[in-house]
């Protein structure tokens, strides 16, 4: 062989060499990246779960302590209070102020149905006990009670029952809708709908001064209320504009048909 083909051949082992040793660190940095990334993903996965596993057990102590105090509100108090109510009846014929006997009876009649209220919205398994449909109609009342808004409301179709998790976020955006509609808007009326469906709907709107749903403050508030909806398979729609009052609709998802 002679020496010109003797470097070429040196060169050629030499370039091969080096490209093994390329490919072979290559695929060192590769696998070894991959392991990174593997261990990475499970850290991240083990921390989920165990984030998953802490909402889990503080949720589960909320409502076990929740469930607790609506069963005191509800038996305790409520037997105190069914007590005074005895005790006041019973005085009705020994006194004769009956203007002031009666605003009396009228004062513990209050209580017991706020403190009946207010432990069935407490409890845990409140949905066992009343309908989305009933807690909807009680909040309107309480807000024509207590903070003297003019509340129109209305239910259609046949009672249908929802899933537990599904009441519960339906009810808070709910609360939420009408909460906004109370600090913000300045409105002479609300009017909530109920639809039983399907699909299930609910319409929150209010008169007040509306606002643009493009801007920081409006936007943060849109973004939670879609996304609890999005959880249970329903859509959150608002439509609004300055000087146009604001409506919230949650309408439920059904399922495509195939054709």
């Amino acid at each position: 062989m002679s020496e010109s083909l003797q470097v070429v051949f040196a060169v050629i082992v030499l370039t091969i060499t080096i490209l093994l040793m390329v490919l072979a660190v290559g695929a060192l940095v590769l696998v070894n990246t991959r392991r990174r990334l593997k261990h990475r993903a499970d850290m991240e996965e083990a921390a989920r779960r165990r984030q998953q596993e802490v909402l889990l057990a503080e949720r589960e102590a909320i409502k076990q302590t929740l469930n607790h105090i609506g069963s005191e509100l509800h038996d305790n108090v409520g037997q105190l209070i069914t007590s005074a109510q005895l005790a006041v009846y019973g005085l009705r014929s020994r006194v004769s102020d009956t203007d002031r006997m009666d605003a009396a009876e009228e004062a513990i009649d209050r209580v017991h149905h706020e403190v009946r209220r207010i432990s069935h919205g407490i409890m845990a398994d409140m949905w066992h006990r009343r309908t989305l449909a009933e807690a909807i109609q009680d909040e309107a009342e309480r807000i024509e009670r207590v903070v003297r808004q003019p509340v129109m409301i209305s239910i259609a179709d046949e009672p249908r029952r929802l899933d537990p998790d599904a009441s519960t976020i339906l009810y808070r955006v709910f609360q939420e809708a009408v909460n906004n509609a109370l600090k913000h808007s300045k409105a002479s009326r609300i009017t909530i709908s109920l639809h039983h469906g399907p699909p299930f709907r609910i319409e929150v709107a209010d008169d007040g001064r509306g606002f643009d749903p493009a801007g920081i403050a409006g936007h943060a508030g849109l973004s939670t209320i879609r996304h609890r909806c999005e959880l249970i398979g329903f859509d959150a729609v608002c439509a609004t504009a300055p000087g146009q009052g604001c409506r919230w609709t949650f309408t439920e998802r059904m399922p495509q048909r195939a054709e």
